[in-house]
């Protein structure tokens, strides 16, 4: 007997968390059959027609993605870049060698000042 209550207890418990896995809201359909809350109302047209259709941004499962409009770069286009970096590179190196060199010379001396 005590093991029939504890299932039917189990069981008791666990619909409410199941309930949550339907399609409705069984709290919401309760309390609008009782009368303890309203039927939502339609949209005003403004509301509707400013509405997107579709989320923003977002592209649909198996929908594929517009053609890009920049055209693919050659391969003498990439050897350019790649000159123009590596010539940043040096240059910001040769920066960053003359900075080191320039922090390791000793600082100045206080001047003394006579009375």
């Amino acid at each position: 007997m005590r093991m029939i209550c504890f299932r039917l207890l189990m069981i008791a418990m666990a619909v409410p968390l199941l309930a949550g896995c339907t399609e409705s809201n069984p709290v919401r359909d309760a309390a609008q059959g009782v009368g303890l809350a309203g039927r939502p109302s339609e949209p005003a047209d403004f509301v509707r027609s400013s509405r997107a259709t579709s989320p923003a941004g977002f592209i649909a499962v198996g929908v594929s993605a517009p053609p890009r409009p920049v055209a693919r770069r050659t391969a003498e286009e990439f050897r350019a870049m790649e000159k123009a970096l590596d010539a940043d590179r040096a240059r910001l190196q040769a920066q960053g060698a003359a900075a080191q060199q320039a922090g390791a010379t000793a600082p100045a001396k206080p001047p003394v000042i006579s009375q």
